[in-house]
């Protein structure tokens, strides 16, 4: 059963698809993930500026995140086993990944690439979760 945060972020994905169909197939498809991503970490600058800490972890965090599903979803490129959620007709359905590593010429690569996503994912959480401990005790001291 997909997480709360990820079925928000599955209909933001699928956004992103409508979104950039105007300007082609590759666009649309890759769309997907671009919105998927570029909605936190849009957020998360938008609390950079507002100086909210607590906010920009948040963000960053959930940015982060979705590097987790995304890594999921490019390593099924070749295999496209993963149940498909989409909008629209069945016929009309395209494996983003699949799609896209086979328009680059490195569809043979998914599982390493998807290796190297979900490994940033996992660092970029676990340096934020850092980050936001470090403010936390910087904070604490200068209030002393």
């Amino acid at each position: 059963m997909p997480h709360l945060v990820d079925t928000a972020f599955m209909q933001i994905h699928a956004g992103g698809h409508a979104l950039f169909r105007v300007f082609g197939v590759t666009a649309a498809v890759a769309g997907g993930t671009f919105l998927q991503l570029f909605v936190p970490f849009a957020l998360g600058f938008y609390f950079i500026r507002q100086r909210q800490p607590l906010g920009v972890a948040f963000c960053m965090f959930c940015f982060f995140e979705q590097f987790l599903p995304i890594a999921r979803y490019m390593a099924d490129a070749q295999a496209q086993q993963l149940p498909w959620m989409s909008i629209g007709r069945y016929e009309s359905l395209i494996h983003d990944w699949n799609y896209l590593f086979t328009q680059l010429g490195v569809l043979s690569y998914d599982t390493v690439i998807a290796g190297i996503v979900r490994s940033i994912g996992c660092l970029g959480m676990i340096g934020l979760m850092f980050w936001f401990l470090w403010r936390a005790v910087i904070d604490i001291e200068l209030d002393r």
